[in-house]
Parts: C-alpha cells; sequence; structure tokens
C-alpha cells in the first residue's frame, strides 16, 4: 500500500480545528451518536459540541459532513476495535494524521470519518471478487 503521501503531519485535535462550525456526529463509547455542530476546538484535549465537552481520543469515531469529495487517497479495509459489521471494509483512506485516520464517507452526502488511532485493529487492502467469466 502506498499511503505515504497522506500524511498529513497533524493532530487529532488540529483536523478538528479546521473543521469547526461543521455538522458532526460523535460515534460515543457508551451513549452511541451525538449529533451536533463542532462549536470550539480547544488546543489541548477538548472539543465543544451543542453544550458539552468531548475527549476526540476517548470517541470511537467522528464523522463530520459538508466536506467535499475527494479522489486522491487509497482504497483499504479498517477493522475497528469496536463492533462495526464491516462497514469499513472497502473505504478511502484520504489522511493519515500523528493520532488518526481521516476516511472519505460513502453515501448520499460527503463526509469524513475521523478515528482516533487507538480504534483501529488493522488496515488491509479490500479484496475484489473477480467475475466468473462464462462461455
Amino acid at each position: 500500500m502506498k499511503w505515504h503521501h497522506l500524511h498529513t503531519g497533524k493532530t487529532l485535535q488540529q483536523r478538528l480545528a479546521e473543521l469547526q462550525g461543521h455538522l458532526a456526529e460523535l460515534n460515543t463509547p457508551r451513549s452511541g451518536l451525538e449529533p451536533g455542530r463542532i462549536k470550539r476546538v480547544y488546543a489541548r484535549h477538548f472539543i465543544k459540541v451543542n453544550r458539552q465537552l468531548f475527549i476526540p481520543l476517548s470517541l470511537l469515531s467522528i464523522r463530520v459532513f459538508d466536506t467535499h469529495q475527494t479522489r486522491r487517497g487509497v482504497r483499504v479495509g479498517i477493522r475497528t476495535v469496536f463492533p462495526s459489521k464491516n462497514a469499513f471494509r472497502n473505504i478511502r483512506l484520504v489522511g493519515v494524521g500523528l493520532d488518526y485516520l481521516e476516511l472519505q464517507g460513502t453515501g448520499k452526502f460527503p463526509s469524513r470519518i475521523l478515528f482516533p488511532l487507538s480504534q483501529i485493529e488493522s488496515i488491509h487492502r479490500p479484496t475484489i471478487k473477480k467475475k466468473k467469466q462464462t462461455r
């Protein structure tokens, strides 16, 4: 896999600061999905979404909406430490930060999914099944 060109050199806090004001969906370990706008990103450990402070490195994932689609990146499969039912078995990796991975979300609305590295178990090339040739 060639993804050395995807290294951002940024921390998760720095990347979230660039996405301040965007609609986000925080996937928390205990309470499920917490939607809201990223109101403020503090320099060290916290982000403010709605009227709550969250520690991004403790979250399962952060999905940020209203982002642009990109063609750069590498198709990968991601296995997470939490159950994800193969949701990330074939997805585009678009950024590798110091403590996070950034994936381009699929679906009707463009989004980015940020994973703290502590939530990633493995990264692999997705297997592409070849179609059977008919005679």
